[in-house]
């Protein structure tokens, strides 16, 4: 016997029909203009309320033949109706460019970028940008850019989908809102949260066969001695032995570094998968810091040697999908 659909499916049926309606509608995904048929608009609950005491002093004033009153609804009638019209033009041909974020840590705030252009010799102002509960206000000049900045909250690593975002005003009176839905086009990625107190990284990982310490320029350990050459500090110069050899002499500095670090998946502690993926991404980051170079082991397949941001970011982004 067949378990009946949840609450859960019928959310997710309706969101999937939801979509493609308005998919039927225009583009719903950046770059798009926003046309007639992607704009929606309703009265505001100031709107309804305003609406309604209208409607009652209309009915009162044909009751009474009170023609100051008719006067009255007519003229709160007239500016309503160009509300409107002003709430709706507000939105038309505004053209959303293109969405994006920067990757971040799991459980820190992404920054989804939306860049919009008006392409139209008037202002647009009081425009606001939704996602979830957050409400981004601004304002556009007359064929102007401007980017506005959507706060995310991120619960795990990987690519995170994003719902819909939901462009509105209310300009000029508050009395209609006028609205438009659309998606980014790609999931933001979602780099692993380092662990707070990572364990020291095992010996093995600096265990080459037969590698031995590199040699690192402009470090502070003596190397040394060479012929003075135009441009070196004086304090660098080793008077003494020049003295000697009656030539002047500089003393060649030099910092020994360690072998490349090797990290492994398979070989490191943790209590799960999460909890070794958090330690590696800890590793990782002080490897960085610490101008190290290592290779990240995950599975059959290995990233590095290397070092510095790009394999940083190359890392960060297997361990997020692995």
């Amino acid at each position: 016997m067949s378990a009946s659909p949840s609450l859960a499916d019928y959310r997710q049926t309706w969101q999937r029909w939801f979509q493609r309606w308005i998919a039927r509608r225009g583009p719903t995904r950046p770059p798009l203009t926003l046309k007639y048929r992607q704009i929606f608009i309703l009265p505001t609950r100031f709107g309804w309320a305003l609406g309604l005491l209208m409607f009652a002093m209309l009915m009162g004033s044909l009751n009474f033949n009170n023609n100051l009153g008719l006067l009255t609804t007519f003229i709160v009638a007239g500016l309503a109706s160009n509300s409107m019209l002003l709430a709706f033009r507000n939105l038309q041909q505004l053209n959303i460019l293109r969405t994006g974020a920067t990757p971040v840590f799991a459980g820190r705030t992404a920054h989804l970028l939306v860049t919009l252009n008006n392409t139209a010799r008037r202002e647009r102002p009081g425009l606001e940008l939704k996602h979830d509960d957050s409400t981004q206000m601004f304002s556009l000049g007359a064929e102007q850019f401007t980017e506005v900045a959507v706060p995310i909250a991120t619960r795990q690593r990987g690519w995170q989908q994003l719902g819909r975002l939901r462009i509105q005003t209310s300009h000029p009176i508050g009395l209609f809102e006028a609205w438009s839905w659309f998606w980014p086009e790609r999931p933001i990625l979602v780099w692993p949260a380092p662990a707070a107190n990572p364990p020291r990284w095992p010996d093995h990982a600096a265990d080459h066969i037969g590698a031995l310490p590199r040699e690192r320029a402009d470090g502070d350990e003596f190397f040394s001695l060479r012929p003075w050459r135009l441009g070196d500090s004086l304090h660098r110069v080793a008077w003494k032995a020049s003295q000697r050899h009656d030539s002047l002499l500089s003393r060649e500095l030099r910092q020994l570094q360690s072998p490349d670090l090797r990290f492994d998946l398979g070989q490191t502690p943790g209590a799960n998968l999460e909890d070794r993926i958090s330690i590696l991404t800890a590793w990782v980051l002080r490897a960085h810091r610490e101008e190290r170079s290592w290779t990240l082991t995950l599975g059959a397949g290995s990233l590095g040697p290397d070092r510095g941001e790009q394999h940083l970011h190359a890392c960060l982004r297997a361990l997020a999908e692995h």
